[in-house]
């Protein structure tokens, strides 16, 4: 089980905007949804937070991940997506 440090404040974002492999560590650049600053104008993606993790740690994170996907397409909740460049089937 794992526990959390009661002084950390949970941390938002929207998506992981960018990813990097350097050596053994893993850099997630996550982003978050701005408000626009002026009328007329949309919002935009900005980077908010950079998450640096063990190489093995996010392959064991991906793992997770996954799996929660599989459940989640299982149970109805959302559809699967086809791979970026995959034919759709006909």
């Amino acid at each position: 089980m794992v526990s959390r440090m009661p002084s950390q404040a949970p941390l938002y974002a929207d998506r992981i905007v960018n990813l990097a492999v350097t050596g053994p560590l893993v850099r997630l650049e996550l982003g978050a949804m701005r408000l626009p600053a002026g009328e007329g104008q949309k919002p935009e993606m900005q980077a908010v937070e950079t998450l640096v993790m063990p190489l093995d740690g996010f392959l064991q994170s991906v793992g997770l991940i996954d799996a929660v996907v599989k459940k989640l397409v299982a149970d109805g909740v959302i559809r699967p997506q086809a791979a970026p460049g995959a034919t759709p089937p006909a």
